[in-house]
């Protein structure tokens, strides 16, 4: 019996290598899946930390507008305000007229 070189693969070596195929196709899928999924989470860890950062920021800045609007408010400052800006001065009593 001779044993012919140029024959055709056997349907076997055919079906193991398309599921050899498959199976490296599925692997190469996974890899890059569970990459890009990795790479998601570092960048939405930095998209959290920069939000965080920021209203940290926002948070600073809204108390020292309380700290600057309770400054404004007192009345030293708005007596100094009234004074220079609009020229105001405290009445005399003969110009205060008392409404019932």
């Amino acid at each position: 019996m001779q044993f012919n070189r140029k024959s055709k693969p056997s349907l076997l070596t055919s079906r193991v290598i398309a599921v050899g195929f498959v199976f490296l196709s599925v692997f190469i899928v996974e890899f890059f899946l569970k990459t890009w999924c990795g790479v998601q989470c570092i960048r939405t860890g930095y998209d959290i930390t920069y939000a965080m950062n920021k209203q940290q920021d926002l948070i600073d800045i809204q108390k020292n507008l309380k700290i600057e609007l309770v400054h404004l408010r007192s009345e030293e400052v708005l007596m100094t305000i009234a004074k220079t800006k609009f020229g105001l001065t405290i009445p005399e009593p003969d110009q205060v007229i008392l409404l019932p």
